[in-house]
């Protein structure tokens, strides 16, 4: 017998088949994540290398001067979680990083630095520690830093899930009409739009205006394209003394103005506070998710491992495994930033969350 399944085996192989016998514990297995592990990234570690990459690697070695949190368990590097790309990017005084758009929605959240910008759409987009900036697949958008430092931030694509559905593309080939009306090819964006747009038009909840096209580029996604730090903070600190998640603390999401929901297609987007000393109960969702630590000190338990983080420090959780946070100051407040892919997870109704 074990002959004869060997010869079935070999027969299979030879012409690109396989037999579910072969592999059924890998395809039936009882753990959601498959492969991908819980990790953290250290700011300490990762700083000084950011440091010696400004100094070395141009912006013409990849476009983008870039370092991507790659997981240990990804079998393709440049993947954090299965749906997740997690990266860092620097941009030195004066640089510019040429206009593209791509079929993944993106984000871009400062963690160092200031001056630097995120043009979309034709909306010049300033960018401070903590800031969240967003552009949703199908939007132009171009970075520089007008600053006199280094300008760092936290870089967040559905990459890895656009190219499973074999739908990745990049564009770098962008063109405006000049006063002739003909179409010219350029490097970056003219601003188009005044300053603080996104702000000014969608910043104040509850009014919504009704003479302005929400439509921008061919984004389906938030037409609210920066969502600043200081009005994410005031909120919450304006709930600290609610009760909160049991498993998350006072949270918020950044969402959609125009109809609240997630503020892309694909992604969700999360803000949280944990009060000094606070500890959560563990929940676990099918939805993986990527974070970084703005403030504080605090320790997440994702199943048997234990991370613990500082300002700057960034993880991820992989889908399906059990997690908790702790707050491991007794005077001082911890935010994180979040990212998931729930929204894309709840649209395919594979979404799911309990407490574990």
């Amino acid at each position: 017998m074990d002959v004869v399944k060997e010869s079935i085996a070999a027969q299979a192989v030879e012409n690109s088949l396989i037999g579910l016998w072969q592999i059924v514990r890998e395809v039936e297995g009882a753990e959601l994540q498959k492969g991908f592990v819980p990790h953290l990234w250290r700011w300490d570690i990762l700083k000084p290398l950011m440091g010696e990459v400004s100094e070395n690697i141009t912006l013409e070695d990849a476009d983008r001067r870039v370092i991507i949190m790659s997981n240990p368990g990804a079998r393709h590097k440049h993947h954090s979680t299965n749906t997740l790309y997690l990266s860092c990017s620097i941009y030195n005084p004066g640089e510019t990083a040429p206009v593209h758009r791509h079929t993944s929605n993106a984000s871009r959240f400062v963690l160092e630095g200031g001056g630097g910008y995120t043009t979309i759409e034709g909306e010049k987009c300033t960018m401070s520690r903590g800031d969240l900036i967003i552009t949703p697949a199908g939007t132009w958008h171009d970075h520089g830093n007008e600053g006199a430092e280094p300008v760092i931030w936290v870089d967040v694509l559905d990459l890895p899930l656009v190219e499973n559905l074999a739908v990745s593309k990049f564009e770098f080939e962008y063109y405006e009409k000049d006063d002739a009306g003909n179409a010219v090819r350029k490097d970056v964006q003219k601003v188009s739009l005044p300053d603080d747009y996104s702000g000014m038009v969608y910043g104040y909840g509850g009014f919504l205006p009704a003479f302005v096209d929400h439509q921008r580029g061919e984004s389906a996604g938030s037409p609210m394209f920066v969502y600043r730090w200081a009005d994410a903070k005031a909120a919450l600190n304006r709930m600290r003394h609610l009760k909160g998640s049991p498993y998350d603390g006072i949270i918020l999401e950044y969402v959609n103005p125009v109809n609240g929901k997630s503020v892309t297609t694909t992604t969700s987007f999360f803000v949280q506070l944990l009060r000094p000393g606070e500890a959560t109960k563990a929940h676990r969702q099918t939805s993986s998710s990527a974070y970084c630590c703005l403030e504080g000190h605090g320790r997440t338990h994702v199943g048997d491992t234990v991370l613990e983080w500082g300002p700057n420090d960034m993880f991820v959780i992989p889908n399906g495994m059990p997690h908790r946070h702790e707050n491991l100051s007794s005077t001082q407040d911890a935010y994180l930033y979040s990212v998931t892919d729930a929204p894309a997870m709840k649209f395919l109704n594979l979404y799911r969350e309990e407490a574990a």
